[in-house]
Parts: C-alpha cells; structure tokens; sequence
C-alpha cells in the first residue's frame, strides 16, 4: 500500500453546516476524519466587491480513491454557490494511512 491520502478543504459560513458536512462524510465513509476549525476571517471578492465573512474552515481526510466522490458530494451539498473545494495529495505514515482506508470504501 502507497502511504498516499488527499486532504480536500473547504470553509462553510455556520458551524451547523460544518457539522453536518463532517458528519455525512464520515457516515457515507468518504472520509475518515473531518477537522473542524474555530470561526476565522476570510476575506475575498465576490461580484466585484471586497467581501469579509466569519469561517469555519474544514480538513477532510481521504484516500485519494475517494477524492473525485467528495467533490461530487460537495458539490451536490455545499451551501455556497461556489464552495471553496481545495485538494491537496499528502504523503503520510503507513499506519495512518492504513488507518483511513479502513475508514473509508471508495464504492458508494
């Protein structure tokens, strides 16, 4: 096995939709973990205009395998119109990534 997962991240305006987010990853067993932040600022243009905006930045854990079902899914789910979807692939330990394809299947 490749010591290689995907950190996917995201940012959603309300802890709520935060939670809900995590959670149907980690049930649907797309993710083997979801990180949750505390609130920060994000500042962006949005229709031509400076926008600042309290955050809740997300950390979701995967098998890359997973990687293109995750973005459906938030896609399908996300409350923005344009969610920030970032993918990053990431070498990590063996154990670890053992640990979080036993976590998740890439067959839903």
């Amino acid at each position: 096995m490749e010591n290689e997962a995907c950190i996917i991240l995201t940012s959603v305006e309300s802890k709520k939709d935060a939670m809900t987010i995590a959670e149907q990853l980690v049930e649907k067993n797309l993710a083997a973990c979801v990180q949750i932040s505390a609130q920060g600022e994000s500042v962006y243009r949005w229709k031509g205009k400076t926008q600042k905006n309290q955050e809740y930045f997300l950390n979701i854990k995967s098998t890359r395998a997973n990687k293109l079902s995750i973005i459906t899914w938030l896609h399908k789910h996300h409350p923005y119109d344009i969610p920030e979807i970032l993918c990053l692939n990431a070498d990590a330990s063996k154990t670890y990534v053992q640990w979080i394809s036993s976590n998740t299947c890439s067959d839903t």
